[in-house]
């Protein structure tokens, strides 16, 4: 018995201890997930208005292969934005000798799809974090509640309840939040994927 009693004051000690890093993890997150959602807001705004402008389609189809080389650098601030970082490299290799000139493409839309997708790694990392920290500090102060409600101690017993609450409302409004914005730069993302693809296939069509 003293052994269980022993093991047990030290992992209440262990997750008493956890509980205010969870607390300043879950603030920490809460924030920066406020500010991934105002960022969001603007690239809505942002490709809402170049689609307007331009299709993505139609500017891919409107090139000719006369003035690919020649973009000047304000041509390429109006193009969509997926376009605008690949747009430079892809001219850069095009400069280049024709040898092997395919595969250094291919490596360069794979590095860029590459990186596209990983992009999105934070938010799938906070659908799970998020609702994990929430549940760590909804379990972590009903030990002292429970406690303090076999001693009749309710303003003790009301504060640990409001906690495990708390975080588990703010857990969850994180992984719900990151869950929505995943899903729809998933979305942007495969279709900024697809017309890199047509896009590149194009110009090397082209260059044939």
């Amino acid at each position: 018995m003293n052994l269980l009693n022993l093991l047990q004051n030290i992992l209440s000690v262990l997750s008493s201890a956890m509980l205010y890093p969870v607390m300043v993890l879950l603030v920490i997150l809460f924030v920066w997930m406020i500010i991934t959602i105002g960022g969001f807001v603007s690239e809505y705004f942002e490709r809402k208005k170049q689609t307007q402008k331009q299709n993505p389609n139609e500017f891919i189809e409107s090139f000719s292969n006369d003035n690919i080389l020649r973009f000047t650098s304000q041509e390429i601030q109006r193009m969509p934005s997926c376009f605008q970082e690949y747009f430079r490299e892809l001219v850069n290799e095009l400069k280049r000798d024709k040898s092997g000139r395919e595969i250094r493409i291919e490596y360069l839309l794979q590095s860029k799809e590459q990186k596209m997708v990983k992009s999105l790694d934070k938010l799938r990392l906070m659908i799970r974090v998020g609702p994990t920290l929430g549940l760590m500090g909804t379990i972590i102060p009903m030990g002292p509640a429970l406690s303090a409600l076999s001693q009749g101690d309710l303003e003790k017993l009301s504060s640990n309840i409001i906690i495990a609450f708390t975080t588990t409302v703010v857990g969850l409004a994180i992984g719900i939040a990151a869950y929505y914005l995943s899903t729809v730069k998933n979305r942007w993302i495969n279709d900024d994927i697809k017309n890199l693809e047509y896009f590149t296939e194009c110009i090397m069509k082209r260059e044939e």
